[in-house]
């Protein structure tokens, strides 16, 4: 108990202290505004920001080169490729949030 604690507040302390907690804004297909804190590309946890709630979700290795968290909980599952993002719910089977952009990701769309 005390060891998995102080995992939690050495993962929480450097979200808040890296260059990488800069929160990452985007807009979804029906309008969902979510914020990712951390770098997709090289951190094993990032804290997603969603519906009133943050989760705090752990990298799943993937062979094809899309960024997979997960918040085992929840069930839910954000997965991240270069030309948008999704947020499924494992539990339904079914995406909660669809075609996840940026601002960058939508001028490169145009």
């Amino acid at each position: 108990m005390r060891s998995s604690i102080l995992s939690a507040v050495i993962v929480l302390l450097s979200l808040m202290t890296s260059d990488s907690a800069v929160a990452l804004e985007m807009t979804c297909e029906y309008g969902e505004h979510m914020a990712i804190f951390g770098d997709e590309n090289r951190d094993n946890m990032i804290e997603l920001h969603w519906g009133g709630d943050a989760y705090r979700m752990q990298r799943v290795p993937t062979t094809t080169g899309a960024h997979r968290f997960e918040h085992f909980d929840s069930g839910l599952i954000w997965i991240s490729i270069p030309a948008k993002a999704m947020l499924l719910d494992r539990r339904l089977g079914a995406p909660v949030a669809n075609d996840c952009r940026t601002g960058a990701m939508q001028r490169q769309r145009r």
